[in-house]
């Protein structure tokens, strides 16, 4: 199992304002380069975009600004509607896109799995959601996987999200281990780009007061995350962020 030993081996030499600038660069690069996807797909069959899809667009588009606002905590007369704490019906709308975008049913097989406490209490909070969902999904499409299993389990401790995928290569987990070792166990990782996504899971989770780990078993890439009931992410996240800002 792969899990992030050091603290200072995330940071890339970067101080913490600045890590924290550039997943976030990471983060929203991945939500438009999802769009990009979208409309080279409608553009490569020739079709005309829906009013359904339309209203998808729209709703990508609030994600954005959700996302936006959440960084960078300032108030906007025009975010008036943008996503926070939100039923996990809702979540899982975004995650269904996104398997849409990165994990077509015609080559990858996608299995949602779920298991609630109490449907009416499970809640998540989008902007962190989103961004860890994003990530998974866009680095399990870039593993070239032919199945896919996503896990979401709440309990009265709050959201674990567990995902294993296959890989159509044993190759392509061999560099994605390779790459995983350099990044979390060689004492200078390097600079480049590879591995911002799980970097980004990463000090996600923690700041809110959860967790992650993954593991490479039995050609499975298996990510598991946790992530705390609103009372607790909250107490975190305040100590963390402090009052919000008007813009």
């Amino acid at each position: 199992m792969f899990w992030f030993k050091k603290k200072d081996q995330l940071d890339h030499g970067l101080n913490d304002h600045d890590k924290r600038e550039r997943l976030f660069f990471h983060d929203i690069v991945n939500l438009t380069h999802g769009l990009i996807l979208f409309f080279n797909q409608r553009q490569s069959i020739n079709k005309i975009i829906s009013v359904e899809e339309i209203q998808m667009l729209e709703k990508e588009v609030r994600t954005l600004q959700s996302l936006i606002k959440d960084h960078y905590h300032y108030k906007h007369k025009n975010l008036p509607n943008t996503y926070d704490w939100v039923p996990f019906n809702i979540a899982e709308i975004a995650v269904k896109s996104l398997i849409q975008t990165y994990l077509p049913e015609d080559s990858v097989q996608t299995y949602i799995h779920k298991s609630f406490l109490e449907e009416k209490n499970s809640v998540v909070y989008f902007p962190v959601f989103y961004r860890i969902m994003n990530n998974l999904i866009k680095n399990m499409a870039e593993a070239k996987t032919s199945e896919v299993h996503i896990h979401f389990i709440f309990t009265e401790k709050g959201l674990t999200i567990e995902t294993r995928n296959q890989s159509k290569s044993n190759e392509d987990f061999k560099n994605i281990s390779d790459k995983l070792s350099q990044l979390i166990l060689v004492e200078n990782p390097s600079q480049k780009d590879g591995g911002l996504g799980l970097e980004s899971i990463y000090h996600l989770a923690v700041e809110c007061g959860g967790k992650f780990d993954f593991e490479i078993s039995n050609n499975y890439w298996i990510n598991r995350i946790f992530l705390p009931t609103p009372e607790k992410a909250t107490e975190k996240t305040t100590q963390q962020i402090g009052p919000k800002k008007a813009a």
